[in-house]
């Protein structure tokens, strides 16, 4: 028998693959050893097959790919979900379409009903020269029903305190707070004059407070200069459990909220 440990092999061929390298002198003669003289020839390990010159070297694994070494048996972890979920973006677009539309359709109708009407006769809250809008809750109608039917209940008739209502409204910025410099202005505004003008804004602000709309701090234009305007939602849900308003109010105010999107403002 011929001894392959001993006899050179002949170099690689390269044929466009992964050169095969002869076998290192110790894996030769482990395997004559072992008594198989051709077993020297057996490929190595994909360790030891290098790359053709040809094809181009891979570049090395990102930290995001490198795989992470698991123990047999362990679970691999589920990967955390992403923060914004593909159909929350979705859900997004889609209002900002529907709205775009909503507003696109609106002025189309707009134009054809009143052709002549032109922009800088309107009112338009995109106008970027237009000043002086409020952020005022769409039922407002609807509380001042509820709240001169709550009036009621305490004092000792039903006070017409939803005008004053309005004109605080009117007159916040967005913060909830409402600062009434001249009480005599804000008593105009809400249609009261005369000498007894400004006892009955504080009577209007007093009904109000009872009822839960509002609550006010005194400052230096009298005891009612600082006013908060509380969520008229949340006091709505409040009369009702009382019993101080009628069910149709609620029901309308209800539907309503439903309609411009303020219905969970109504979930207990």
């Amino acid at each position: 028998m011929t001894d392959l440990t001993s006899s050179p092999l002949p170099p690689p061929v390269n044929t466009g693959g992964p050169a095969v390298l002869p076998p290192t002198q110790e894996g030769a003669n482990a395997n004559a050893a072992e008594g198989s003289g051709v077993a020297g020839l057996v490929a190595p390990p994909a360790s030891t097959v290098s790359q053709s010159s040809d094809a181009p070297a891979p570049l090395p694994p990102t930290p995001a790919e490198t795989p992470q070494t698991v123990a047999p048996g362990t679970a691999v972890p589920p990967v955390p979900p992403s923060p914004l979920s593909p159909f929350a973006a979705l859900n997004a677009k889609q209002t900002a379409k529907k709205l775009n539309k909503a507003v696109e359709d609106t002025i189309a109708m707009r134009k054809h009903l009143w052709p002549d009407i032109g922009d800088e006769l309107l009112w338009l809250v995109g106008d970027s020269k237009k000043k002086g809008f409020s952020p005022i809750p769409r039922p407002v109608p609807i509380l001042m029903n509820m709240i001169g039917d709550a009036s009621k209940h305490v004092s000792a008739k039903s006070v017409p305190a939803g005008r004053s209502y309005l004109v605080l409204w009117c007159r916040v910025f967005g913060e909830a707070l409402v600062k009434i410099d001249n009480e005599m202005v804000a008593a105009s505004e809400a249609g009261y004059s005369g000498e007894r003008s400004v006892s009955t804004w504080r009577e209007h602000m007093r009904v109000l407070k009872e009822l839960g709309f509002i609550d006010y701090r005194p400052g230096a234009a009298g005891p009612m200069h600082f006013i908060l305007l509380l969520n008229p939602y949340k006091v709505a849900m409040q009369l009702r459990a009382k019993g101080w308003i009628q069910e149709v109010q609620y029901t309308a105010l209800f539907h309503r909220a439903r309609e411009i999107g303020a219905g969970s403002e109504l979930i207990e």
